[in-house]
């Protein structure tokens, strides 16, 4: 049996990765599959070797902090490249980490596929000499980045963005439970959103250290919206793999949030379907709020320090996703010194009022959206492209 390594290093990343897991063990090749990943990629039928939580970790001076437990996990996922030296490495995304295994990896002239590149349009386009010698082919979710990669003569694909899928797996898993949502700390209950106007959606992060810097700033928001919308009602979703419970407590130590205000839903889909407005932190989350036809904010706050660097290496105008595939400002970005409260308030009833002003953004998000589909399973033809370039040829090897 030939085995396969996939490296993820977030929860982005763990639902990517188990999409691609699934599909691969739909080509029949007889593939045993491990990863570093969390509970999606163990439910697709990986086995874990390293766990995403342990590396819940967000911007150049948050990682000095944990480079102890980074190279821990490397060392260990060295050790078992050396010993099992498995047919194929995949990496998705978080380059920083993924590099050291693609050089690891080429010592034993193991094939790698980067499965979602990094974001070499964004910043340090330096990196594409780094793909060209250690990367085999690259699998992208942009549309304009397999134009990038082929310029630049690496083999690439484009089959649509893979949020798509999740997306309408969300959706349907919704509509069965009707509601029910499990409430992480409270256990499942029934949502009610009868009389609740407007009901809006927060995202607050999905890493410990963008709930640290967002906490503080999303609860006073939420304090200044209910103050003129008496029947605001707050719903926070967290997938399972993440944990909410340092913003869980974050409200409740405030004093000043009613429990009766907000709830929390394991269902991201039940979530954006059920809301008249979206508030998320800019990364991948933000851009799966575009897909429901709803007006959405985008935020972000940083380590000064980071926020600093990240403004001398990234070489693009705008933050959230949609913006950057749109090329313009066409839902709104509160970053850094601009994510204050009364920011946030002022945009969130800039489209609560304005009837007009919501339908257009909609609109033109739904435009934007529409380049993300390739009309196939981004997952099977990802699956398909490995197994003709790599995995079919190990019945020969």
């Amino acid at each position: 049996m030939s085995k396969i390594l996939v490296v993820s290093g977030e929860p982005s990343g763990d639902a990517f990765a188990s999409g691609l897991i699934s599909s691969l063990k739909k080509t029949g090749e007889n593939i045993s599959i491990y990863a570093m990943g969390g509970e999606n990629c163990r439910k697709a039928g990986a086995e874990l070797i390293a766990d995403i939580k342990e590396l819940s970790v967000m911007g150049f001076v948050e990682v000095l902090f944990k480079l102890k437990d980074i190279k821990k996990i490397l060392n260990r996922l060295f050790e078992w490249i050396k010993l099992n030296e498995p047919a194929a490495i995949i990496l998705t995304d978080f380059p920083s980490f993924n590099f050291k295994i693609a050089k690891f990896a080429n010592q034993f002239n193991i094939p790698v596929v980067y499965y979602i590149p990094p974001k070499i349009w964004a910043s340090r386009y330096g990196r594409i000499k780094f793909i060209k010698k250690y990367v085999k082919l690259v699998i992208t979710i942009f549309p304009f980045e397999q134009n990038i990669y082929e310029k630049e003569g690496v083999k690439s694909y484009y089959f649509g963005n893979p949020l798509y899928v999740l997306h309408n797996e969300d959706m349907k898993a919704s509509k069965i439970k009707e509601g029910k949502k499990e409430n992480k700390e409270e256990g499942e209950k029934e949502i009610n959103l009868k009389g609740k106007y407007p009901v809006i959606t927060i995202l607050p992060g999905s890493r410990k250290t963008e709930l640290k810097y967002h906490s503080k700033r999303i609860i006073k928001s939420i304090i200044l919206i209910k103050k003129f919308y008496k029947d605001a009602f707050f719903i926070f979703p967290f997938r399972k793999e993440i944990d909410s419970s340092y913003f869980g407590s974050a409200l409740k130590n405030s004093g000043k949030i009613s429990g009766n205000w907000y709830a929390f839903t394991d269902s991201v889909g039940f979530a954006f379907s059920s809301s008249d407005l979206i508030i998320a932190a800019s990364g991948t989350a933000s851009l799966e709020a575009c897909f429901y036809e709803k007006p959405v904010i985008i935020f972000y706050y940083l380590n000064y320090l980071t926020y600093i660097l990240a403004k001398i290496l990234v070489k693009i105008k705008y933050a959230g996703l949609i913006n950057i595939l749109a090329g313009d400002f066409v839902v709104p970005e509160l970053i850094e010194s601009k994510f204050k409260p009364k920011n946030v308030f002022k945009e969130a009833d800039k489209f609560l009022k304005e009837e007009d002003y919501r339908k257009s953004v909609v609109n033109k998000v739904s435009l934007v959206v529409s380049t993300l589909d390739k009309g196939v399973d981004p997952f099977d033809s990802a699956a398909s492209v490995i197994y003709d370039n790599i995995l079919k040829n190990l019945k020969n090897v």
